[in-house]
């Protein structure tokens, strides 16, 4: 029988280092900002097995509606605890985990509890989730790709697709610069400015402003949110920048969170430069995996043309489920 303890920062830093692909939806700082922006509340377990061993890490985003009560979210949780669990372990201890999770919501008395499990999606996995009482929703599945940095130079430059490596050579031979910027009011705001743009001209609502504002101003020694801009070279500091894009490195990954290029900087390949330079810092900082943030049928087409042409190993999870807990249901 698993036991579920509720933990703080110090102990959440500590286990977080010896999980693998962690994600950027898990980490405390996220969930501080959603707390910051949206109104959730943040609680964060540590999941003790039946010898009182550690096994995983999961945040769980609790919200109260007025007469429903409390519904609870857990967005790609829980984590492993392990730096080198074998895949069909790492699977078992997570379902096993899920099964703890929801008996500890019913404890709660969250009146609902949609979990989307850093699961992959496999038939043992779908099956298992619904024996234990959850529901799929319709919602897409999470769909990204995973770019390994355990390599040097030369051989990422290598590994990515012959057409995206000449559009990169092509931009370094472009009269382009790239600034990796700190993060203050000036750069968000030409950053926040830029991806304005974008949403209105691609008519996506993508991340809000608010909570990239909040995440900006989140810090940890295993959390760095990343600006970097592309500048024709020699251009006054005044000037907009051709390009900008933001990662955030969170543990052993950096993910890529959103990038911006105008007219002039899809000329010159800014785009190529800026995320090859994300990248490539990303792996100077230590980060074992780069995510290419997301990739699946309604990624529009010339960003799945740009994000595929990095080779990164793909990956689909399990999808969106969802369980609800009334009185009568536990009277059962």
């Amino acid at each position: 029988m698993y036991i579920i303890n509720e933990i703080e920062f110090m102990q959440w830093e500590e286990q977080w280092q010896n999980c693998q692909h962690v994600n950027l939806l898990q980490s405390w700082q996220y969930g501080d900002a959603k707390q910051n922006v949206e109104n959730w509340v943040a609680h964060r377990f540590v999941i003790l097995n039946e010898n009182n061993e550690e096994i995983a890490l999961t945040q769980i985003l609790v919200k109260r509606i007025s007469i429903f009560g409390s519904i609870a979210r857990i967005n790609r949780g829980p984590l492993i605890i392990g730096q080198n669990e074998e895949k069909q372990n790492q699977e078992l201890k997570t379902l096993n985990a899920i099964e703890a999770l929801i008996a500890e919501s019913k404890n709660k008395g969250w009146r609902m509890l949609q979990i989307a499990p850093e699961l992959n999606r496999t038939k043992v996995v779908i099956n298992h989730l619904k024996d234990i009482g959850l529901k799929e929703l319709s919602a897409p599945a999470w769909e990204s790709g995973l770019l390994s940095l355990n390599k040097s130079e030369e051989e990422l430059l290598m590994g990515l697709k012959g057409k995206w490596r000449n559009c990169l050579r092509k931009g370094w031979r472009s009269d382009i610069s790239i600034n990796n910027s700190c993060v203050n009011t000036q750069n968000l705001k030409k950053v926040l400015d830029s991806y304005k743009k974008l949403k209105q001209e691609k008519k996506f609502s993508g991340i809000s402003e608010s909570l990239l504002k909040s995440l900006a101003l989140q810090n940890g020694n295993n959390w760095e949110l990343n600006l970097f801009f592309a500048n024709e070279t020699g251009s006054d500091k005044t000037d907009e920048p051709v390009g900008s894009l933001v990662t955030v490195r969170n543990g052993d990954t950096t993910i890529y969170l959103i990038g911006t290029t105008n007219l002039k900087g899809r000329k010159m390949n800014a785009n190529y430069i800026l995320l090859w330079d994300a990248i490539l810092k990303a792996r100077s900082r230590g980060c074992k995996w780069f995510d290419i943030g997301g990739l699946n049928s309604t990624t529009p087409p010339g960003i799945a043309h740009f994000k595929k042409g990095l080779n990164a190993r793909p990956y689909e999870l399990a999808g969106e489920w969802r369980i609800f807990n009334f009185p009568w249901m536990r009277m059962r």
